[in-house]
């Protein structure tokens, strides 16, 4: 959970960490609350798994997360 943690801190500091946020939380407002609690019990997953990804992609991952909200 520290690993997630340092992702809420750089969405504090970053504006395009804060945006990709608000497109995944629009994207989410439309899914029923089991399919939102759902995607975080995921999220809360992978990255508590040991698949995380290693520090130097966390970043790439959450451009990616942007891309997929989007395109929901």
């Amino acid at each position: 959970m520290l690993h997630l943690a340092g992702l809420l801190d750089e969405l504090e500091r970053s504006e395009p960490a804060r945006a990709a946020m608000a497109i995944l939380e629009s994207a989410l407002a439309r899914r029923s609350v089991d399919e939102q609690t759902a995607f975080w019990r995921a999220v809360d997953l992978y990255y508590v798994s040991r698949k995380a990804p290693p520090e130097e992609t966390a970043n790439t991952t959450l451009g990616a997360a942007s891309q997929m909200a989007a395109a929901v």
